[in-house]
Parts: C-alpha cells; sequence; structure tokens
C-alpha cells in the first residue's frame, strides 16, 4: 500500500514538475529553469537564480536547470539528477552542454543532499571532482544556514567564472 501511494506521489510530482515548468532546452516567455518543489526559495531568488542561467544560456556557455525534490525516488543523488536532467531535456542536442543541480533538503528522517549533473559536452571544464567540491564548499555551507538561495547563486557564479575561462 505505502508503495503505490508512493508511485503516486511520485507521478503526481513528475506531471506537475512538466506542467508547472518551461522545459529548459525549450525557453519559456519567463525563462523558468528552477523547479522548487520544496518551495525552499523566495521569489527574489528564484527570479535572480532564472535570470543567472538565462545568461549563461545567451552567452553559449551552458543550460542549467535547479530542482529541489524531497524523493529520489530511491536513487543515489547524482543519478537522479542525470535522469531527471534527460527527462527535460537540459542542454542543447549538439553541444550536450546541460547542468543540472540537485537539492534534497535535510529532513527529520534524512540527511540533506546535493549534486550536480552535467551532460558529456560539460565534463572536461566541469568534472566530477569540481562538481562535488561545488557541493561541498559553496552551496552545502549555504545550506547549513538555510540560506538556500544564496548557495545555488554561489555556485551558479562559480560555473560561470570556470565556463567563461574555458572559452
Amino acid at each position: 500500500m505505502r508503495s503505490l501511494l508512493n508511485n503516486k506521489i511520485s507521478l503526481t510530482l513528475a506531471l506537475a514538475v512538466l506542467l508547472m515548468v518551461a522545459l529548459p532546452g525549450c525557453k519559456g516567455n519567463d525563462n523558468k529553469y528552477v523547479i522548487d518543489n520544496v518551495q525552499l526559495l523566495n521569489v527574489e531568488d528564484v527570479e535572480q537564480i532564472n535570470e543567472t542561467i538565462n545568461n549563461l544560456d545567451d552567452k553559449g556557455l551552458a543550460q542549467v536547470a535547479v530542482i529541489t525534490t524531497l524523493d529520489l525516488e530511491g536513487k543515489p543523488i547524482l543519478d537522479y539528477a542525470t535522469d531527471i536532467a534527460n527527462q527535460l531535456g537540459v542542454g542543447h542536442k549538439e553541444s550536450n552542454d546541460g547542468i543540472t543541480i540537485v537539492i534534497k533538503p535535510k529532513t527529520a528522517d534524512s540527511n540533506g543532499e546535493a549534486a550536480i549533473a552535467t551532460g558529456l559536452g560539460m565534463e572536461k571544464i566541469l568534472t566530477n571532482d569540481k562538481c562535488k567540491r561545488l557541493c561541498d564548499e559553496v552551496m552545502i555551507p549555504r545550506f547549513k544556514e538555510n540560506r538556500y538561495g544564496q548557495g545555488i547563486k554561489d555556485a551558479l557564479n562559480k560555473i560561470e567564472e570556470l565556463l567563461e575561462k574555458q572559452q
């Protein structure tokens, strides 16, 4: 019974994501790249994050999506991030320049987690080690202060610096 309920919740969340947000691969009128299922971010943070992500896309550096969730569907967070990136079509097809940031906040039942998944076209610049360091050294310290928006913005700024150095 519990498994059936979890499946229904996962399906509902997946449908909500697709219905509520313009896909990162297809710019909508508001250029929304943030899927804040957990309501961790305030309106100003979402606007600033969307603006930064839109600028990264306009500069041809990368296409980025940020997702918050409480349910990783039983997967390790990096696998979940990769799966959701593929489902949403994050990244330009020809350059495979997608970057997906997933945040699962700490709850009474579980530790918090964060991951950055990249498309194959990003892996030379944003290696797994660099992505892990961005999570551990940039985002998570802000998350521990309950400053989720700032942690994401700081990580995006570091990502932009790294990508611009490679141009």
